[in-house]
């Protein structure tokens, strides 16, 4: 049986969704560091140890002082011999995606796309360190989820202007 994701993928979405696909092997909705302070969004139980999930959000990309917790979130995970997953808020969880993630296949049914269609959180509102950010988070991406994102950032461009959605640095990208 699919798994179903309705709309778009929110934290909330995409614990459930995971609950479902590993089953056993899922921690919680929380992990917490035993040796500081830091969280994790969510986590699953490998078989080499954790993989500590983050959805991020639009805040993850327009605060550069989120964007420093979540790389020292990143390195102290390493530390701890964990393997993060970041998932922006920008992507779907979708069969592609899950593979791409976590190297697991199952059917997820998502009537969402890609990419940026309801919210009002563009590259263009992003911090310097968001942007890099952004256009790494992008590059990593399998090649069709890539171009529906960019795809998505075109659509928004003729909506609101070019300007208000890709910062000058992205605009190769929509050209």
């Amino acid at each position: 049986m699919p798994v179903i994701i309705e709309g778009y993928l929110t934290q909330q979405k995409l614990a459930v969704a995971l609950v479902q696909i590993f089953g056993e092997r899922w921690v919680g909705a929380e992990l917490r560091h035993p040796k500081s302070r830091r969280r994790w969004d969510m986590a699953i139980h490998g078989a080499i140890g954790y993989q500590v999930v983050e959805y991020d959000g639009d805040e993850h990309y327009c605060n550069s002082l989120k964007i420093k917790a979540d790389m020292e979130k990143d390195r102290l995970a390493s530390e701890s011999g964990w393997r993060v997953v970041r998932i922006p808020y920008w992507v779907q969880l979708d069969s592609v995606m899950l593979d791409h993630y976590f190297q697991v296949q199952a059917a997820i049914e998502q009537n969402f796309p890609h990419g940026f269609i309801t919210t009002k959180f563009f590259p263009a509102s992003f911090c310097e360190k968001g942007i890099h950010r952004f256009e790494s988070e992008l590059a990593s991406l399998p090649e069709s989820v890539r171009q529906a994102v960019i795809a998505s950032l075109r659509d928004r461009a003729g909506e609101h202007g070019v300007d208000y959605v890709v910062p000058s640095a992205l605009r190769h990208l929509v050209s």
